[in-house]
Order: C-alpha cells, then sequence, then structure tokens
C-alpha cells in the first residue's frame, strides 16, 4: 500500500487565496489595515505594518508547514519563537542587493541581472527555510538553498511563478482601486490588501514544505495520515486527469490512452475530458483513424453547448491530419463554417463548405451554404465576380428562401463597388 500523500499545491490554488479572508486571518488583515491608516498621521507606524504583516506571515508559513492546514487559526506554539523574523528577511534582500552591486561593478550588467534572476528564484527556498529555523545563515546558505529546490523539482518552479504571480497581482488590484476608491480610504486598503496577498504567500510557501517535508527532513504536527478530517475531499476528475498525465510521463501512452477513453465513456458530455483524449490523440503515435471518430463525436456536442470557437480548433487540428475530414451529420457543416468564418478561419471554412451541394443534394441548409460560400469569396478572396455568380444562382434556385434577400442586398453592395471603381 503506498504511502498516504495530500493534494499537490497547485490544485489547491484558490485556497490560497480564500486563506486570509477565513477567521483570524482575516482580524490580522484588519488590524494591520488600521494600522495603516493611522501611519498616515503618524509616519513611524510603517514599520509596525510591514513587521506586523511580514511576522504574521512567517507564523502562517511555520504553522502550516507542520501540518496546520485546516484552516482554524489558534494559539500556535513556534518551534524557535520567530525572533526578529522580518528584520532577517530585510537583511537578506540587502545581502543580496550587495552582491547584486558587486557582481555589476566586475562583471557588468549583463551578469547582474542574471544574479537578479538567480536571487529571485532562491528567495522562496530562503524564505521556506528562514521559517523552520529562523537561523539567517542557514537560510543564506547555497548548499541548503539548493537542497530544498532540488527536493522538491520542478513544482518549485511552478511556486515561483505563482508567488510572482500573487506579488504582481497585488500591485495591479491596487492600481485599478486607485482612481475609484476615495483617497482618505486608500491606505487602508492598501494596508489590507497587501497583507492578504503576503498572507496567501506565505500560507502556499507553507503548504510545499508540508507537502515535501519528507523529502526535506521537516519535522511536523500533524502526519499526512491525520489530514483526512482537514483536507477536501479529492476531486475524482482531477484525480484521474493526475493519473493520465502520471502515465503519459512514465512513458506508458497506451495506458494513458485507455484511462482518457474511458474518462469519455463514464461523461460523454465533460467537455474536459473530451479535450484531454483529443490532445492524448493528437500526441501519440498512429492515432488519425481513432483522432477522426473521436472528432465526428465530440463536434456535435460542442456546437449544442454553445462552444463554437472551440470546435473550430478541435476541427482545424483533426484537418492537419486528414484535410477531407467531415462531420457526420451534414446539419453540422454550416454552423461549423460559420464558427471558422467568424473567427476569420477562411480557409477551414471553405474546406467545410467545397462542393456541399454535390455531396449532399437538396439539403435544407444549402442556400446558406451558398451565401456564407459568397461572403467568403467576397471577403476572403476578393472576389465578387465570383461571388455575384454564386448569388445569381442562389436567387434563382431558392427565391422564396431568406438567404435568397441576402443574396439581393450582397449583389447591390458588389454593384455599387463596381459603380464605384
Amino acid at each position: 500500500m503506498s504511502a498516504p500523500r495530500i493534494a499537490p499545491y497547485w490544485t489547491r490554488f484558490p485556497s490560497f487565496f480564500v486563506y486570509p479572508l477565513s477567521g483570524e486571518p482575516l482580524l490580522a488583515c484588519i488590524g494591520i489595515a488600521l494600522i495603516a491608516t493611522a501611519a498616515q498621521l503618524l509616519p513611524p507606524l510603517q514599520i509596525l505594518v510591514f513587521a506586523g504583516t511580514v511576522r504574521y506571515g512567517f507564523l502562517v508559513l511555520e504553522r502550516t508547514a507542520r501540518g496546520h492546514i485546516d484552516d482554524r487559526m489558534v494559539l500556535f506554539n513556534s518551534h524557535h519563537g520567530g525572533k526578529h523574523l522580518p528584520w532577517k528577511q530585510v537583511a537578506v534582500v540587502v545581502i543580496g542587493a550587495i552582491v547584486v552591486g558587486m557582481t555589476a561593478g566586475v562583471a557588468g550588467r549583463n551578469a547582474a541581472m542574471l544574479v537578479l534572476v538567480l536571487l529571485g528564484l532562491l528567495w522562496p527556498a530562503n524564505t521556506m527555510v528562514l521559517a523552520v529555523t529562523n537561523d539567517m545563515g542557514e537560510s543564506i546558505n547555497p548548499a541548503r538553498l539548493w537542497q530544498v529546490a532540488s527536493r522538491i523539482g520542478m513544482p518549485y518552479l511552478g511556486l515561483c511563478g505563482c508567488l510572482l504571480l500573487l506579488f504582481f497581482g497585488s500591485g495591479q488590484l491596487l492600481s485599478h482601486l486607485a482612481p475609484v476608491v476615495p483617497r482618505a480610504l486608500f491606505p487602508t486598503i492598501a494596508g489590507f490588501v497587501a497583507a492578504a496577498f503576503t498572507i496567501a504567500m506565505y500560507r502556499m510557501m507553507g503548504y510545499v514544505l508540508y507537502e515535501y517535508h519528507e523529502e526535506l527532513d521537516i519535522d511536523v504536527h500533524v502526519g499526512f495520515e491525520r489530514q483526512a478530517d482537514h483536507l477536501p475531499v479529492p476531486d475524482a476528475k482531477a484525480a484521474r486527469a493526475a493519473h493520465i498525465a502520471t502515465l503519459l510521463r512514465e512513458g506508458r501512452g497506451d495506458e494513458a490512452l485507455q484511462e482518457a477513453r474511458a474518462a469519455v465513456s463514464d461523461a460523454p458530455e465533460d467537455h474536459d475530458a473530451r479535450l484531454r483524449l483529443h490532445k492524448l490523440l493528437l500526441a501519440l503515435p498512429n492515432q488519425e483513424a481513432a483522432l477522426a471518430a473521436h472528432a465526428r463525436g465530440w463536434l456535435p456536442t460542442l456546437l449544442r453547448s454553445g462552444r463554437a470557437a472551440l470546435a473550430t480548433e478541435v476541427l482545424e487540428a483533426v484537418h492537419k491530419h486528414d484535410p477531407a475530414f467531415a462531420p457526420a451529420d451534414p446539419g453540422d457543416i454550416l454552423p461549423l463554417a460559420t464558427a471558422a468564418f467568424d473567427a476569420r478561419r477562411f480557409d477551414t471554412a471553405a474546406r467545410l463548405l467545397r462542393g456541399f451541394d454535390q455531396r449532399h443534394p437538396g439539403h435544407r441548409d444549402t442556400a446558406s451554404v451558398y451565401l456564407l460560400g459568397a461572403r467568403l469569396l467576397i471577403e476572403h478572396r476578393r472576389d465578387e465576380a465570383q461571388a455575384e455568380r454564386v448569388l445569381t444562382a442562389l436567387r434563382s434556385r431558392f427565391p422564396d428562401h431568406p438567404a435568397s434577400g441576402e443574396a439581393e442586398k450582397l449583389l447591390g453592395l458588389i454593384a455599387r463597388l463596381r459603380a464605384a471603381g
């Protein structure tokens, strides 16, 4: 039996946003926002805003890393007390700035930028080590930082990207709020937003530490096996998708394909499962026939659910392998061609319409196909003469069809263009 695990951090990303709005973290954000408001009258209080935000963030990080991920903050005794953590982080930033400055002086601006990027990538590891040890020396030890990053592996880079999004996201949110929030309230809002985003970032880092605590040799209070009462019920669809991805990474393409087909069979209307199977069929060799068969079954569902843009993308992907591919139901051709036309995928629309009246004589969509074909000739090919012939045939063959009225309007437009030229 495999050892129990918890959900990967990227599957819980929304929970990190919500966390600062729950219970004690919300009270902390409100308190920091009030101090930020008072700091407008007493600027030295800005130090308290910074120290309070970062210190609470470290508390959240360590608590989460020890396994307390139930979102109920209670009195928590830090292993090390957390003394001076905000100032130690400031010292780390100053040391990093000195290193970048010295690199610029010795090796030039490009080398300094490279070092700056490297230090940025190591910042999460530095913060996580600092949170669980309160040892600044260990937190800037390159060997220790590399140990953290390498044992987490590729998900560490994903964590860096998520933290970067949160960091810049708070600034973007405030820039959008500034014009609409009264100036007197803006410091309060800014303090609250900065605190909430900071706590979310530290919460995420703490969760990653807990997720990999066995690899990183971190002592925890609550092991994975005791998390059943604290974690949300795993999402079956997400678990199945993760299993398929794992099979694919392990080179077990046939098994991944079998699992993806089973997912579609269990839920034919699940577009995520359909899209996953579609991408698998595109990626795996010798699946052209299966790709076309799946698309024929999926395209009508996409059209019924109003996902014409995705239907167009699926159609174009299949056409790369089978240019003669057509939907199983001729009645789907006009909606697909119209969607392609609206998306300015003119070649795809033309391929669908070509020879429609010969392939499907007497079909109810023939008049509308003529009309769309004429619009393609006008807007894409700039062939007004051929469009005029198509429109004239449309009016002659289907005089009572609503498309005939539209054809008359287009003929009038062509006449005006010819007169103007």
